[in-house]
């Protein structure tokens, strides 16, 4: 499967000129379906022989990988070539991203960022007084990470000295119970980090283990929730499911009004498609905010390899006439892989979509 490491080192392959094919096969479509495109840009290439060249040899490789490389079922089958760079990849996504084919000159990595984006690995604590279950829920698995046993005690009804001393052993229990499995969490974090955290189970072991979280876990901490007794894991997982849905859509207003307040106050934010992509270039930005439906356009000098927002005719930093278009947001996921920034794709929304559909908080 293809991850978040690997798409950052595709995202630092890229050239001057267009080398490099990128396929999109989702399971439901036949590969005949790309023959069609294939024609298209053989067409369109026809008055650039060298970029011509590098499309034929490139899709030589590429048919070879879709040949003998297959769509899980329900997903998607992604595909990068480049003949000049000697690259030759093929990844099972675990959803549809709509095939497509591109010819650009970098790996076409957009539908699996937001593919990620969209399915950030997030932990499951699934708990009740005498046990809990701690799953890693990612696009393509569930996996459970461990268990821990609780044990607690029923509360009872008894009078004097003896219940105080009843319900003492209890909390002690309980925050035994909470400060193991807060300790566990910490130590999956660091093997394998998780975006968000969602506890689902009963009211009293939720809000001790909580309490008993570290703070940084405690800010990834989206949700809580109970589920009926008698329910399983599944039916756990699934409402938990909703809740990390609901983190994703919150944390991505979160990042607005974080770059809004830095826009009315001191400064560290930049809205646009040009500002965004200025503040990218010189490593300034720290978050970016992008419309999914965004569609930017810029431009690319194969003499220099500058790029802009818009379509000039000409280079505007060494004057060369050779240009060619290309997907600007694109460009801005690549760069952002590059210098560590996160980009969050967001569903269209009135006041991103008056700056032009992307902003930016910066680092300084």
């Amino acid at each position: 499967m293809l991850d978040a490491t690997t798409l950052r080192e595709l995202a630092d392959l890229a050239g001057p000129e267009r080398a490099f094919l990128t396929v999109y096969l989702d399971a439901a479509d036949d590969p005949s379906v790309l023959d069609a495109r294939f024609t298209r840009i053989r067409t369109l290439l026809a008055d650039e022989p060298e970029e011509l060249e590098h499309f034929e040899e490139s899709l030589a490789l590429a048919r070879e990988m879709i040949d003998t490389h297959d769509a899980p079922e329900g997903g998607a089958l992604a595909v990068y070539a480049s003949w000049a760079a000697d690259l030759r990849l093929a990844y099972a996504l675990p959803e549809p991203v709509g095939t497509k084919v591109w010819m650009g000159d970098a790996p076409f990595l957009r539908p699996a960022f937001e593919l990620l984006d969209e399915h950030e690995t997030y932990a499951v604590v699934v708990l009740d007084n005498e046990k809990a279950r701690i799953y890693l829920v990612s696009a393509d698995e569930v996996d459970e990470e461990g268990r821990v046993r609780g044990d607690v005690k029923n509360r009872v009804k008894k009078g004097g000295w003896s219940q105080k001393r009843y319900a003492r052993r209890r909390e002690k229990q309980i925050e035994t119970y909470a400060t193991e499995l807060a300790d566990g969490l910490a130590a999956l974090h660091a093997e394998r980090p998780f975006a968000r955290l969602v506890l689902v189970g009963s009211n009293e072991p939720v809000q001790a283990l909580t309490a008993a979280l570290r703070t940084d876990l405690k800010d990834k901490l989206v949700g809580t929730t109970s589920v009926d007794g008698n329910a399983s894991d599944a039916d756990a997982l699934e409402a938990a499911a909703d809740l990390a849905e609901a983190g994703e859509r919150q944390s991505e207003q979160e990042l607005w009004h974080a770059i809004r307040e830095q826009g009315v106050g001191p400064g560290l934010a930049a809205f646009g498609a040009t500002s965004v992509w200025n503040a990218l270039r010189a490593a300034r930005a720290e978050s970016v905010l992008v419309d999914r439906e965004a569609d930017l356009a810029g431009t690319k000098c194969r003499a220099c390899e500058h790029v802009v927002h818009g379509t000039p005719q000409t280079c505007g930093a060494c004057g060369s006439k050779d240009v060619f278009r290309v997907d600007l947001v694109e460009t801005v996921t690549e760069q952002a892989a590059r210098t560590g920034a996160e980009v969050d794709f967001a569903d269209p929304f009135d006041a991103l979509t008056e700056v032009g559909g992307i902003a930016a908080l910066l680092r300084y």
